[in-house]
């Protein structure tokens, strides 16, 4: 009777060894898909001067972020930003929230 125990009790221990490995993979899978998502430099319009605007995403931040928690979406460079200044450049996240896969540059873009 105590083989069945133990045979039982470790049973138990490997599910829920085996459930933290599973998830913890799905996370960091999570946290890749969200960096491959949002990396390299993608075409926004400027909501201060109503233009062009290449913006790069901080994507390496917020694919570590999305292996624990909800990422917070943040510029990491902007084309305007040498000539604009720091200003409200992250009022144009808003349109990467709602489009990003549309506004994705194919790679002819490499202002940043």
């Amino acid at each position: 009777m105590e083989w069945f125990v133990a045979t039982c009790d470790l049973a138990a221990m490997a599910a829920i060894v085996l459930f933290v490995f599973v998830y913890a993979g799905y996370r960091v899978i999570h946290g890749i898909r969200v960096y491959a998502r949002f990396r390299g430099p993608t075409l926004v319009t400027c909501p201060e001067t109503h233009t062009d605007a290449a913006v790069q995403v901080a994507a390496w931040s917020m694919g570590m972020q999305a292996i624990l928690e909800e990422p917070c979406l943040r510029l990491k460079a902007c084309s305007r930003w040498p000539r604009r200044g720091g200003g409200s450049a992250q009022d144009c996240l808003g349109e990467i929230e709602t489009n990003p896969s549309e506004l994705r540059n194919s790679g002819g873009c490499r202002a940043l």
